[in-house]
């Protein structure tokens, strides 16, 4: 990438938050670096491939959520068949997140095990997402395959792009079962007001295997949130901060410049969350730079990162 007159590409799944912050990192960039002559932002679903598209050059920048996607593929484990060992975090925005895993409370399942004799209509996320990764593996710790319950005729469903599709489902009344990230948003509230659902926990030893094998992090879904909806403290997956990451060859100015530019113009990226209820905003205001470093998944740190952290007194 040349730096003399250049041109930024930004890579992330389709999150209305995620066009919003590289909106403003494009526009600080543009006051500081006066040769950054154009920023393209590209959209596509799926964190799984958005992270592969980074590595692969084919962007500069990328977001994704939870930073365990890079940590996968920095490793070539899970859905990654190869080590991306040049991927490089710069800093994680702060979000509170979790996997939820909702089901009908008429149904009278407490627990995933029993799913595999209960007649449903699913909606999860696709092949391209990490919940869509999750799911398939959290099943097949419970000897549950989604394929053989689907054409054992026990299951049916829809496997989505977006979130929003995912929980649309339930809310109209095509799915039972309901598997997704992102608690804090609409749907998810709207789902719980219409229809009364129990929340699924994931026991500790398959919570153990998701860590173990592929870098999850376990997670309590806390009695009250979404809405007050979850009425038991219910174990499962953090899907917690959006992580903002490139590649190794990235200039370690320009990444100093980035990571800078976010620290010292937090407030900016905080406009749009702050002043929210803690339950209603997905970035956690105030961002705290001494943090930021710290959650960003078993990858490395950028050397422009870690220096601009280490000089401002952020990490030791």
């Amino acid at each position: 990438m040349k730096t003399d007159d250049f041109t930024l590409r930004m890579r992330a799944e389709p999150v209305p938050w995620f066009g919003l912050l590289f909106s403003w990192l494009h526009m600080l960039l543009g006051i500081h670096r006066p040769d950054l002559k154009k920023a393209i932002m590209e959209f596509v679903p799926g964190d799984i491939p958005s992270v592969s598209a980074i590595a692969n050059g084919e962007a500069e920048i990328g977001m994704t959520t939870p930073p365990v996607c890079a940590t996968m593929a920095y490793w070539g484990i899970g859905p990654y068949a190869e080590k991306m060992q040049n991927l490089r975090a710069i800093l994680s925005f702060p979000h509170d997140d979790r996997l939820v895993w909702a089901v009908p409370e008429e149904f009278g399942i407490t627990s995933i095990r029993e799913l595999k004799d209960q007649k449903l209509t699913f909606s999860i996320g696709d092949a391209d997402s990490p919940v869509g990764f999750a799911v398939d593996k959290i099943l097949a710790a419970y000897g549950i395959s989604i394929e053989e319950q689907v054409a054992s005729g026990m299951w049916t469903g829809f496997k989505e792009d977006y979130l929003f599709k995912v929980v649309s489902h339930g809310i109209e009344g095509r799915a039972d079962m309901i598997i997704h990230e992102g608690r804090k948003t609409p749907p998810w509230v709207q789902l719980s007001q219409g229809r009364k659902m129990t929340f699924l926990p994931i026991d500790s030893d398959v919570q153990d295997m998701m860590v173990m094998e592929y870098g999850f992090r376990k997670a309590v879904l806390s009695k009250g949130m979404i809405d007050g909806a979850v009425s038991v403290d219910t174990p499962t997956l953090d899907w917690s901060e959006w992580l903002l990451f490139t590649r190794a060859d990235v200039p370690e100015d320009l990444v100093y410049l980035i990571t800078k530019l976010v620290v010292e113009h937090k407030d900016l990226f905080e406009l749009g969350f702050k002043g929210q209820p803690v339950e209603k905003s997905d970035l956690v205001c105030p961002m705290k730079p001494e943090e930021m470093w710290r959650n960003v998944g078993d990858i490395p740190l950028h050397p422009g990162a870690q220096r601009y952290f280490m000089e401002n007194g952020y990490m030791s």
